[in-house]
């Protein structure tokens, strides 16, 4: 092994910078009999030449103390420098001109280590071009949300042996990096200020023996680490056997090294104050760089220009918001005022309605439930808001605060706004489980049996007149801004109609640390009264079923990488005590234990008793068999006749009057509280993706075979996905403009289809005896013009999955309407009501004439030339 000073003059030689004896003094540092001690040793050794040139045995000796590689930690998201961290990772962001992490690799290539490892993690893609155009090896590590940064060494612990390890974040004035390390050392500042950072104590001979957090003058540790091979091994086995600990989840790599210094010699290599910047702030960087803020490519920061109506250079006091887990936010001031900026977090624009929560935000400003908010981008989620200063948190011990919460609430539910969207938290919940299966997420072990409860409870509530508004969704204390003017309700992203008690549930299941009585106790302050029996059932229903579906949330957010901390725990009790108080409640209602087929005018009085919201629940029970739980939309076909309108756009997304023609179906089929909406498509399937951001509850069904066969084979297509989609199932042509929407009611008597009376068509149409449909055929006389809108009741949406299956086989008959079937091919096997309607009811647009006069935007002729 070489001494301290004969590496020094064998790794000059290899560089060619050794030069006399009295310049390796100089270089190194040491007296001049020390230098050429060294030389003389090295030359009788056979590693230098007598002209100090490495020899081969040199050279051999070197490639023990030769780097083998770097590792580049970058998988951290930063939070500290926000709203800069929320747009790319910290490693990526230009200071003084250059890429944080580039200028890193510039300098390692400098000194001739060719390996280099980048852990990612947080938006790893954006450091994907590092390996086309560097040459870098690139590791995921997958817990870097849940994890602190040893997780990440652990990942690329295969690229270890003599190697740095540095963060990626930070810039060095110099390079600090060298092709060949004499041992284990670390890189320390030296800092005549106060500091936060880790300060090292040393012994005489430089190294460490000891470490702190904080304090006054000293040597900071921060930049590269160099680790022997031995000791890297070392460090990877450690961390190994404590990765399980409680303890070790928030440890940076670094503790490890340092809670056993007596076990890693470790030199201090000491430098100037100054010599290495780390980045922990938007301060930190605009001090560094007094252009960064002017120069940033930063979206964010033009959005706050353009919303604000300032300069990049009035934006000052920017700090991040920790409080909330589903996005992220920061606090900035412009001349003097406050904002805050909220960006969407991991996973939410896949599960917020933008549109809804920008309509609902416009409202509440309306009502004055919301003074704060300034502006939303719906279609990338973000939004800003006025910051109140002197809020304090809300207090749900305090009953001035929360008869005042209350308040709020029912002005809300009691204003008449109505919104587009509707929000189902039992439906939203089984969306999240479904994203959960298939990802493979492993679900509790008594996950199905508070599955089942909750599902009765939604079901048993349903029945009761809990009467559809516009809520709020998201109603608990952290969205409560308490301050000496009043009250705010912020942050909308949930809102839609739904019902009355989800607002209840939210505000009791979210954190409020309520008893069964106290949530009780609470109820008089939103009646204004004391609430009734079937009341107080019905809202401690929803505090379980709201429970439950934060519950699931909190599964799938963590399934994201995103941790929610208490809250999993705080949700799943709420859902699990409530929910038993609740069903102890219900008991078993008679409805639910014998059911009784309905005469037609027993069925009628029944459907009125629940319009006035007089039916009891057990009424309500016998109802439930007729109720219509799903929807299949047929939307395969090429529209031909509308060309040219239809070349880029399938005829259903064909806007009329500002409205696409499928959605005045899907908005009807959710007002009576159809969200089981299955979408068959085919020609030019992906264009209806842009439903799922105003629809997210609704799924497609692909017919690869729509232009070889007609439409039977679409329905073939969502019957063999889901042999359950025509029971107790509305089957509608998407390409009808429902005019009036009540032709979809929410209980049916019968399988039935639409008609109108005529004396005679040229279109399809039935023939009816006695109400009942006896044959289908194009054209006809005192017969029914045929609406492609049908209801299907359990029995006989089970015969036509079997049916269609089989009428398909014949090659005859897959050129046929899938109406077909049950109508002439196996009409035997059906009694079908026809359910009169008016041609004011349906609009249906079968060419471009049609839909220039349904729409006169589109009639080009109308407009003069200019």
């Amino acid at each position: 092994m070489l001494s301290l000073y004969e590496f020094e003059a064998l790794t000059r030689a290899h560089s060619g910078l050794l030069g006399s004896q009295r310049k390796l003094a100089d270089d190194a540092c040491i007296s001049l009999g020390s230098a050429n001690k060294a030389i003389k040793s090295l030359r009788d050794a056979g590693y230098l030449s007598s002209s100090n040139e490495v020899t081969a045995a040199g050279e051999v000796t070197l490639d023990a103390y030769r780097v083998n590689s770097v590792v580049i930690l970058a998988a951290g998201m930063g939070t500290r420098i926000a709203p800069l961290s929320f747009e790319k990772p910290k490693a990526l962001l230009t200071v003084q001109g250059e890429v944080l992490i580039e200028r890193q690799i510039r300098q390692i290539r400098e000194a001739g280590i060719s390996r280099i490892t980048v852990v990612t993690g947080y938006m790893r893609e954006s450091l994907f071009y590092l390996k086309d155009e560097f040459g870098v090896d690139l590791v995921f590590a997958p817990d870097y949300a849940e994890r602190n940064n040893h997780a990440s060494l652990l990942r690329a612990s295969d690229s270890l042996g003599n190697s740095f390890i540095v963060s990626g974040d930070q810039y060095f004035r110099e390079n600090p990096f060298r092709s060949f390390m004499y041992e284990s050392s670390c890189v320390a500042v030296q800092t005549e200020s106060d500091t936060r950072e880790r300060i090292l104590e040393t012994d005489k001979n430089g190294y460490v023996t000891a470490s702190h957090f904080g304090g006054g003058a000293g040597l900071c540790a921060v930049g590269p680490v160099y680790l022997e091979a031995s000791d890297s091994q070392k460090l990877v086995s450690i961390i190994r056997e404590e990765y399980d600990l409680p303890e070790t989840k928030n440890k940076f790599w670094e503790q490890f090294l340092l809670e056993r210094i007596t076990e890693f010699p470790l030199k201090a290599q000491v430098l100037p104050e100054g010599a290495i910047w780390e980045f922990d702030s938007y301060e930190d960087l605009c001090s560094f760089d007094a252009d960064f803020f002017l120069n940033v490519d930063s979206r964010i920061v033009d959005n706050i220009c353009r919303v604000v109506g300032c300069e990049r250079s009035a934006i000052t006091g920017v700090s991040p918001i920790k409080e909330g887990i589903s996005n992220l936010s920061f606090l900035f001031t412009v001349d003097g005022e406050g904002f805050v900026y909220r960006h969407p977090g991991s996973g939410t624009n896949e599960v917020v309605n933008r549109e809804a929560e920008s309509y609902s935000l416009e409202v509440a400003k309306e009502l004055g439930l919301d003074h704060t908010f300034l502006y939303e981008d719906t279609v990338e989620g973000w939004k800003i808001s006025r910051y109140i200063p002197g809020c304090r948190s809300f207090d749900y011990g305090d009953s001035e605060q929360v008869r005042v919460a209350l308040g709020l609430a029912r002005s809300l539910h009691q204003s008449g706004k109505t919104s587009p969207w509707s929000y189902e938290p039992f439906e939203e919940s089984e969306g999240l489980v479904a994203l959960l299966k298939e990802a493979g997420y492993p679900l509790p072990e008594n996950f199905s049996t508070l599955s089942a409860d909750i599902r009765k409870l939604s079901y048993l509530s349903s029945l009761e007149d809990g009467k559809k508004v516009l809520c709020h969704n998201d109603f608990y204390g952290p969205n409560l801004l308490v301050h000496d003017g009043g009250m705010e309700l912020i942050d909308w992203e949930y809102s839609a109609m739904s019902d009355y008690a989800c607002d209840i549930g939210n505000f009791v299941a979210q954190g409020s640390g309520y008893s069964v009585d106290e949530a009780v106790s609470i109820l008089p302050l939103y009646f204004e009264r004391e609430p009734t029996a079937l009341e107080v059932r019905h809202c401690m229903a929803y505090v379980a079923i709201i429970g439950y579906y934060w519950y699931v949330w909190a599964m799938y957010k963590e399934s994201q990488g995103d941790p929610t901390g208490p809250w999993l725990e705080v949700w799943y009790q709420a859902a699990k005590q409530f929910g038993d108080y609740a069903l102890g409640l219900y008991g078993e209602p008679i409805g639910l234990l014998a059911q009784e087929d309905l005469t037609r005018e027993r069925f009628d009085e029944l459907v009125e008793k629940q319009r006035r919201g007089e039916a009891s629940l057990e009424e309500m029970a016998l109802l439930e068999p007729y109720r219509a739980r799903r929807a299949v939309l047929l939307a395969s076909g090429f529209g031909s006749r509308m060309l040219p309108i239809t070349i880029n756009t399938p005829k259903p997304l064909v806007r009329v009057r500002g409205r696409r023609i499928i959605e005045t179906i899907i908005e009807s089929l959710l007002a009576i509280g159809v969200t089981d909406i299955v979408v068959v498509r085919g020609y030019l399937a992906d264009e209806f993706d842009v439903l799922l951001k105003k629809y997210p509850m609704i799924r497609f069904v692909t017919n690869h075979q729509f232009d070889s066969t007609n439409n039977i084979s679409s329905a073939l297509a969502v019957l063999r996905d889901d042999p359950l989609a025509f029971q107790n199932a509305y089957v509608v042509e998407s390409d009808l403009l429902l005019t009036n929407p009540d032709v979809l009611s929410r209980y049916q008597w019968r399988s039935n289809y639409l008609g109108v009376p005529v004396a005679e068509t040229p279109d399809w149409c039935f023939e009816v005896e006695d109400g009942k449909i006896c044959d289908l055929h194009k054209g006809g006389t005192h017969c029914f013009h045929m609406f492609g809108i049908s209801y299907w009741n359990g029995c006989d949406g089970k015969k036509i999955a079997q049916d269609i299956e089989e009428a398909f086989q014949l090659p005859a008959n897959r050129q046929r309407f899938w109406d077909d079937v049950p109508c002439v091919i196996s009409a035997e096997h059906y009694e079908i009501d026809l359910r009169e309607c008016t041609f004011e009811d349906v609009t249906e647009i079968d060419s471009f004439a049609e839909l220039c006069s349904a729409d006169p935007s589109y009639d080009v002729s109308s407009y003069s030339d200019c």
